[in-house]
């Protein structure tokens, strides 16, 4: 059977076709994992209020067609038509380079079933019909009740106060001012007041939320509710990127309203290590949600959860553990229904490697915790190529092999220095300790 993808430009992207995102301060951008800066703003996003702002060419959209039409970004869609790979997307085809499974081939083969009407909207100039929209990625601004060591103030608003005491970082006052507007004037408030993205709905089948943290942000749970109420919610899949943390009943029942919903649940470890990562979680309150979330999927259709972890220094040499604790949540709760199989749904992790903060990345590690690490990596893939795990999941063992050539990549110059800095300004801020919580780096610190 011929596959639909293999019709299509060497480089499509559904994201980049067929969605759009919107950055948490309400800034176009071609999907989520993207890294291209734009000049087009949602309505209501007080641009003149960013004192550099003004001179860099940025105004807010009219309307929708002009929001999802940047210049920027027509140009990032023709450049993928004709086979190019714009700087906006490197970053998925520096992975898929590694032998790591990208956003891009992940989105693309979810939803093969859809590419037949993609470039029916899409001009040769990269001008995108919003009658193409299928797929809302939606940044619900800042505000998190986590500040992990590998974000930022502009996902995280808990950054805020602790980054300046940080000595190496790209954060400037422009930064924390726009990070503040984020948290304080959140773009969203308007947009779901007044309706802005009301034309597209009626087609649309995915809304991506991520955060900081979306299960927090109230504002979103009336905009579900108003969407229920226009009889779309039947035809939409939500999908949240959350940190477990909390799980309100109140959203479980609004779930019940939607065709389906899949939770990818970041964690970056587990235990005491969840902690000092992913800075202030209780493992314990994110080992009961997870069971909240076991006990909602039993008895519902369309429920699908899964791991995302993003990979470190500060977690890498504690990844068997995290994988154990995957593969228990599939043997435990992947159901098989009539209807389908839900619940738990991946035996293992897709991983994301952090590449900013740059000092955090794996190839910055000593070259001996390599060597230790290049044998843990070899281990675990020949423990999981030896399980009895389903052929879907094959894809996934690769993906822990493939890590080695992030790994034994040069490390950058004077990254590890960056990190021992940064990590000591942050420790003394939160008054913590990393030996505590990472013995290996006591020679180190």
């Amino acid at each position: 059977m011929q596959n639909k993808l293999d019709n299509l430009p060497k480089n499509y992207c559904y994201l980049a076709m067929q969605g759009f995102s919107t950055h948490a301060h309400g800034r176009t951008r071609p999907c989520c994992f993207s890294r291209m800066g734009t000049n087009t703003y949602m309505p209501g996003v007080k641009i003149s209020d960013i004192y550099e702002w003004q001179h860099h060419g940025n105004s807010n959209a009219d309307n929708l067609t002009d929001f999802i039409n940047d210049p920027e970004v027509m140009k990032l869609r023709k450049g993928l038509l004709d086979n190019e790979v714009p700087e906006g997307c490197k970053s998925c085809f520096e992975l898929e380079h590694q032998g790591i499974r990208s956003f891009r081939q992940t989105w693309n083969e979810i939803y093969e079933h859809h590419v037949d009407e993609t470039l029916q909207h899409v001009g040769d100039d990269g001008k995108l019909d919003p009658k193409a929209i299928t797929y809302l990625d939606i940044s619900l601004g800042n505000v998190c009740n986590l500040k992990c060591r590998s974000c930022n103030p502009w996902a995280s608003h808990r950054w805020i106060d602790e980054g300046p005491t940080v000595p190496h970082t790209d954060w400037d006052k422009t930064a924390y001012h726009i990070a503040k507007l984020s948290c304080e004037d959140p773009w969203f408030v308007r947009a779901f007041a007044e309706g802005f993205y009301d034309d597209v709905l009626p087609n649309v089948r995915v809304i991506n939320f991520i955060g900081g943290e979306p299960l927090v942000v109230e504002e979103h749970y009336a905009w579900l509710e108003h969407i229920i109420d226009k009889g779309w919610s039947k035809n939409i899949e939500l999908h949240y990127n959350t940190n477990a943390t909390t799980i309100p009943d109140r959203l479980l029942n609004i779930w019940d309203k939607f065709r389906g919903v899949i939770l990818s649940l970041s964690i970056d470890a587990v235990g005491d290590l969840a902690y000092y990562v992913r800075h202030p979680s209780k493992w314990k309150i994110v080992e009961r949600n997870v069971q909240k979330l076991k006990e909602f999927s039993a008895t519902r259709k369309g429920v699908l959860v899964h791991t995302h972890v993003t990979l470190s220094m500060l977690n890498l040499h504690d990844l068997p553990n995290l994988l154990d604790w995957c593969k228990k949540q599939y043997d435990e709760w992947h159901y098989v229904h009539d209807w389908g199989n839900y619940g738990y749904q991946n035996c293992l992790p897709h991983f994301n490697i952090v590449e900013n903060p740059r000092n955090l990345n794996i190839r910055n590690l000593p070259q001996d915790r390599k060597d230790l690490m290049n044998t843990m990596l070899e281990e675990q893939y020949e423990r999981f190529k030896a399980a009895d795990l389903p052929e879907w999941e094959q894809w996934a063992v690769e993906n822990i092999i493939n890590l080695k050539n992030v790994l034994n990549q040069e490390p950058n110059e004077g990254d590890w220095q960056v990190f021992v800095d940064n990590t000591n300004a942050s420790d003394k801020f939160r008054k913590l300790s990393i030996s505590d919580y990472i013995p290996w780096t006591k020679e180190y610190f």
